[in-house]
């Protein structure tokens, strides 16, 4: 009977490493909040574990190699009665190609969260209905997560991902008492309304062809063919030129430079002489004026 259990358990163990998608890390900082006792914090940060690493948000299996790192850092701005308020950020990596590099991927921040949270209380996991605020916040982003990988290797191939994403979003917005899911949140632009928006939009189309441009045709060519790599990447980097004039203030655009402008400034700066860099300077000054003062220090 014991041999039984324990093949059943070892059973179960495989497939879960076979099929659930994330690897994430999870990081509850609380030093914002006067809480003597920091226990609720400690089973919050075990269950948000808990629920990301053993729940599968998409149809596909993945085996360990193929989990998407990541992680979720909540910084907590108050807590009472229950009653959470915090910033998140997520960031996801991508792998390079023969490489053990790994790349930013989704790079996001979203502020001013609320939702209702008790010690030991399940998060339960729901394709068909809304369960709670906090299910529903690390749902939406494990699957905006899982379709940005999707696209790094194949275009458009995150599109049912990001759909379901829309679908968790507008549950949210109907069933929850909280105004965080609604398009005006944080002033009206940078929120989580408006980013699944853009990655649904066919209007955004040539923002996510760029980012996986960027990963095949460039990070992923970085160990065999380092000079076609960069040469590459600059290339992709350009085509923002071409869309700034009717799609200048995009969410997508923002994530792409926000996620990988330490990136761009190593691999043009690492290998000065493989490309104009005069050149790849004024395009990356007039595309992403914010970074301006790592631009011009190549």
């Amino acid at each position: 009977m014991k041999f039984l259990i324990y093949n059943i358990l070892l059973f179960l163990s495989f497939y879960n490493s076979f099929s659930q998608e994330l690897n994430a890390e999870v990081v509850v900082n609380s030093n914002l909040v006067n809480q003597t006792d920091k226990q609720v914090f400690n089973d919050f940060q075990s269950s948000v574990y808990q629920f990301l690493n053993s729940n599968r948000f998409s149809s596909d299996s993945y085996s360990l190699i193929q989990k998407i790192d990541c992680s979720f850092i909540f910084t907590i701005n108050s807590y009472e009665n229950n009653e959470f308020n915090v910033n998140l950020d997520i960031n996801s990596l991508r792998q390079g190609f023969n490489s053990s590099y790994k790349s930013s991927n989704f790079l996001f921040r979203d502020i001013g969260i609320k939702f209702k949270y008790q010690s030991n209380e399940p998060i339960i996991y729901s394709d068909s209905r809304f369960t709670s605020d906090l299910s529903s916040l690390l749902s939406f982003y494990s699957k905006i997560i899982i379709g940005y990988d999707m696209d790094s290797f194949k275009e458009n191939s995150g599109a049912n991902s990001y759909k379901e994403a829309k679908e968790i979003l507008d549950k949210a917005f109907n069933l929850s008492i909280s105004s965080t899911w609604s398009s005006s949140n944080n002033g009206g632009r940078i929120n989580k309304y408006w980013l699944v928006d853009n990655l649904i939009s066919n209007n955004y189309d040539i923002i996510k062809k760029i980012n996986y441009n960027y990963y095949r045709n460039g990070i992923d060519l970085m160990v065999s063919d380092k000079e076609k790599g960069i040469s590459n990447i600059k290339t992709t980097i350009e085509l923002f030129s071409k869309i700034d004039r009717y799609r200048p203030n995009s969410i997508l655009k923002e994530i792409f430079f926000q996620s990988k402008n330490n990136e761009i400034y190593n691999i043009f700066n690492n290998d000065l002489d493989i490309i104009n860099i005069e050149e790849i300077k004024l395009i990356l000054n007039k595309i992403a004026p914010f970074y301006s003062s790592k631009w011009n220090k190549l």
